[in-house]
Formats: C-alpha cells, structure tokens, sequence
C-alpha cells in the first residue's frame, strides 16, 4: 500500500467552503473542536482491514486496487443539484440508498465523516493517520476504502478516503450542532476519466471515459491551461506582470480567492473592504466567522482570467491557496479535460 496516498492528501488545503446561516449572530455561538467519541473509533477499529491483507497488497496483490467500471457508452451524464451554492451528485456507497453529496474539485480525496464511515461499512486502516489541512487549520484523519461507489451506471471499487476524526460543533446545551463535513475528492474523476463537465448552467455532470472532450457546445467559450497539482486541478491568473496558480474549487461558495501571499506581491498587504456577516465559513479544517476569517476584498482593474481579462474584477483576499470558486464557476459550462490539459469554460 502506498503510504503517500493518504499523507499528500489535501496539502493545498482545497477543504469544501459553505456558509451555514445561524439564527442571532454568529459571534454569539461557541466553535469547537471535538475528537470523534470513543464508541465510534472503537467501531472504526472494528472494520479494520487485516493485516495480512495489506501485507499482501504491498507485494502487489490487487485485493485493494481501485477497480473502475464505466458505463459501456464511454460518457455518463447525471443530474447536478445545486444547493446552498455548491454541487451534488447522488451516490450509492456500498449498495446504499443513493444519497447527495457534494462534488468538490478543491479536495484530492474523498472525505467522511465517522459516523458515516461506519454507517457505510468503509474498510479503514488505522495505522494511516493523514493529516489533513483544511482552508483554516489542519484535522487529524484515518485512511480507509469505500468498498463500492456507484454513479448511475459507474461503479467504483476499492476507491480510497478519508475519515475525518475530528468534529465541528457549533453553540451549546440544547442549540449545539454538529456541523458534518463529507465530500467527493476530484482523484476519482482524473484518475478515471478523459474530462468531467460541470455544467451550472444545464445543471448536469458530464464524464468522459473512453471518449475524448468533443469541444464547446455553448456560443462562447474561453480556455485556459489545467494542470493538476497536489492532486487537485489548477490554472493561471494573472494581474499586471505577475501570474500565480489558483485552484479550480467547486467546493468554495465564493468567487476568486486570493491567498495572501499573493495579495501581499502584489503589493495588497492592507487594503480593501472587510466581509461581516451572521454566518460561518465551515469546511474540513473547522468553522469560522468572516471576521475571524480577516476576509477583506479588493478590486483589480484588470484579472487575467480564463485565457481573457475581466474588468472591475472584485477577489476576496482570504485563508488558504488561490482558488476558483462557485460564486464565479456558476455562470458557466466548466470542462476539466484532464486529457489535453485545458480548462474550459462556455456561455450563451
């Protein structure tokens, strides 16, 4: 088993991003962190694979290969539920009801919850313990394999996760909520298919197995350079004389984010309008306010964006890398052509 697959998980930090609306104001509920209880580790324990089996897998068996099985036609096109500003997709894990989960290009890795893990009969690994760094901090993990995964008539084997140990609650006594983070890592798309569509306008999803990218089927259309770093799909942005990676998150309810480093080359150390707001920014590494957050917005007069620049461009200058978000993806058709490495994007 190769150890790697777990701890270069999520190292960009690419968590899913989604504001959850709090009745009062948000600063007046605790966050905390909380390690998974007890019972629910000592069930995860429970569903450990063998040792004997990974011993085996290590000397090539492919007991725990990820195996895929694609539809026949060569391109599968299911339906996309936008909600609350990110993409779902229904899945069936391990003969499940098919239930929603967010699609989320920004992470590398499918991420669950424990309690689902254990609802779903997920083959964990114990002595793989990823750390994961989410866009505000990092969150302790356990390796595992989904036994089977089916979209429509794809059907998935094996197919690596990851189990976040740590929970999220929010306020206390009676109004305490646990706020559950579980998402589709885009590994699965690019380790399996010639290109994967998102297509907000139509809202449908799109995967080419067999066959290639046939082109735009909207009026216009721009391109870009796609390139995938840490295990999630990246393209270029540039302002004035300088260009940076950002990457393409359907997990991030916001527009273009920009990490602040960057915003500090470019000479925006300060500056800016800062974000409020009665709600928290909530992803894989915990849950935040705005304001706890810092995050402040500028505008550019002129963003190198999608192979074009975009005038009066406003970005949002927050934790985390660069990124694309939903706020900015949801005007468009996006294509990953994972083949020829482009970024497509089509309107009209």
């Amino acid at each position: 088993m190769n150890r790697l697959l777990f701890t270069s998980v999520l190292k960009v930090a690419p968590a899913v991003i989604a504001m959850v609306g709090l009745a009062g104001c948000a600063d007046s509920f605790a966050v905390k962190r909380e390690a998974v209880p007890e019972k629910l580790q000592q069930q995860l324990q429970a569903q450990a694979i063998p040792a004997a089996e990974i011993e085996q897998a290590k000397k090539g068996s492919a007991n725990l290969r990820t195996r895929s099985e694609p539809p026949p036609e060569g391109v599968l096109k299911v339906p996309m539920y936008y909600e609350r500003g990110v993409p779902y997709i229904k899945v069936s894990l391990n003969g499940h009801k098919p239930k929603k989960y967010m699609l989320d290009t920004g992470a590398a890795l499918s991420v669950f919850d424990a309690e689902q893990a254990v609802e779903f009969g997920m083959r964990t690994v114990p002595q793989i313990r990823p750390t994961m760094a989410g866009v505000l901090e990092k969150v302790p993990g356990m390796g595992a394999f989904i036994p089977t995964l089916q979209i429509g008539s794809w059907r998935l084997d094996n197919l690596p996760c990851i189990i976040r140990m740590q929970r999220t609650t929010v306020g206390a006594g009676i109004l305490k909520e646990h706020l559950g983070i579980s998402l589709l890592g885009v590994n699965m798309l690019a380790k399996n298919c010639k290109y994967a569509t998102l297509d907000f306008l139509k809202e449908e999803f799109e995967f080419g197995f067999t066959r290639s990218f046939a082109g735009p089927v909207r009026k216009h259309s721009h391109k870009a350079s796609l390139s995938m770093k840490r295990g999630v799909p990246t393209t270029v942005l540039k302002y004035g004389k300088l260009s940076w990676e950002a990457v393409v998150d359907s997990g991030s309810i916001f527009g273009v984010q920009l990490n602040r480093g960057i915003a500090e080359l470019l000479g925006y150390k300060n500056g800016g309008w800062y974000v409020g707001g009665n709600y928290l920014i909530t992803g894989v590494g915990g849950a935040q306010t705005p304001k706890e957050a810092n995050v402040r917005v500028l505008e550019f007069n002129a963003l190198g964006l999608f192979g074009s620049y975009y005038p009066f461009a406003q970005v949002d200058v927050m934790p985390g890398p660069s990124r694309l978000g939903t706020y900015l993806l949801e005007d468009y058709r996006v294509t990953l052509d994972f083949e020829h490495n482009v970024l497509w994007v089509e309107w009209g």
